[in-house]
């Protein structure tokens, strides 16, 4: 029988830069359209925004020691844990999934995996201290992969496959990222991936353009689209989530390989949170679901509905739910939880222990 490491992550693509850049986001945010000019002023804001704006650098440089610290942690425990293989649940935000195809969940089958993520950066004021356009190879699992799709639609659950990228020609961000900060201090990282991409944003990954692009579009009505500039279908409902999960577990349980099984996403996005005026992540929410973390009652992330989850900006958090499907009855242990006003989103970082 397997074991199986459960890991929760996020994959800020702010962090990969200086803290000078991490309020960045909100930044552009607020020359949006879209936000009421009212609500550009920071004197309209909730008071702790405001005092967390006031209080800009050594917030973030807060943020940058506490997220450091515990990547540390999890990379201590992954090396200690030593496993064959490293499956990691991310997003797709239109890199892959476009307007071609789009499916729910998509597994990599790949042996390598290029990565150059510092072009978000555009700089060498980076964690690293490299040119944005360093490239570097992330070993995968492919074999290994192809069986467990196999296997995962043998137990009845459809989940799609690919030998290459369609759209993206390097590894998307959700796993570069986390990649980058798992090898902090550029030791290296021996332990084959097997990505899995999640449609986290459903019915906004072609018009939002994975992000925040309906904010800064100008156009008139009548010049968009009626497929690529309006909502779409939704994208896995967290019950799915929690099901490809517990498929993956059944499949998992049956192998005597070790796994550590990854989730990698910041929570609610302050840019997806339209109630908030797209300045600020739904806290609330977040801490509903932090609280169940906790208590160890992850599995009850199945019941949420994708209403919920897309009225609390918290798309990416169906990573988090892929996860809780693999390990539901695993203790949890919180290794810290970053809330946050004005940088973007709230990040967790967890382990799950068999």
């Amino acid at each position: 029988m397997a074991e199986i490491l459960g890991v929760g992550i996020t994959h800020y693509p702010p962090l990969l830069g200086y803290p000078d850049t991490y309020a960045n986001l909100l930044r552009g945010i607020m020359t949006s359209r879209l936000v009421p000019e009212k609500m550009k002023q920071p004197s309209n804001w909730p008071k702790e925004m405001q005092q967390e704006w006031q209080d800009m650098s050594a917030q973030a440089h807060l943020h940058q020691e506490r997220h450091k610290k515990a990547l540390a942690t999890v990379r201590q425990t992954i090396d200690e844990f030593s496993p064959d293989a490293v499956i990691i649940f991310g997003d797709d935000q239109y890199e892959n999934f476009k307007e071609d195809v789009i499916p729910p969940f998509n597994m990599y089958c790949m042996d390598a995996f290029p990565a150059k993520p510092f072009t978000f950066v555009n700089s060498n004021k980076n964690i690293w201290g490299v040119e944005p356009e360093h490239t570097f190879t992330v070993p995968g699992a492919g074999q290994l992969a192809r069986t467990l799709a196999d296997q995962i639609i043998s137990h009845h659950f459809p989940i799609a496959y690919s030998y290459r990228y369609l759209n993206y020609p390097t590894l998307s961000h959700a796993f570069s990222n986390a990649m980058v900060f798992l090898d902090w201090e550029q030791k290296g990282w021996p332990y084959p991936i097997i990505p899995i991409s999640v449609n986290c944003y459903g019915k906004g990954v072609i018009s939002t353009r994975g992000g925040a692009a309906q904010l800064f579009d100008k156009r008139p009505e009548s010049e968009k689209d009626p497929y690529l500039d309006s909502p779409g279908p939704a994208g896995p409902t967290p019950r799915t989530c929690f099901q490809l999960g517990e498929t993956l577990r059944e499949v998992l349980e049956n192998r005597p390989e070790r796994f550590v099984v990854m989730a990698s996403s910041g929570w609610s996005h302050a840019f997806l949170t339209e109630k908030n005026n797209w300045l600020y992540p739904d806290r609330q929410f977040d801490r509903n679901r932090f609280e169940e973390l906790e208590q160890g009652n992850h599995r009850n992330w199945a019941n949420l509905e994708n209403d919920a989850i897309d009225d609390a900006g918290c798309q990416e958090f169906k990573n988090w739910i892929c996860l809780s499907g693999v390990v539901p009855d695993h203790k949890v242990e919180v290794i810290d939880y970053l809330e946050t006003w004005i940088f973007n989103s709230q990040k967790c970082f967890s382990l799950f222990r068999a």
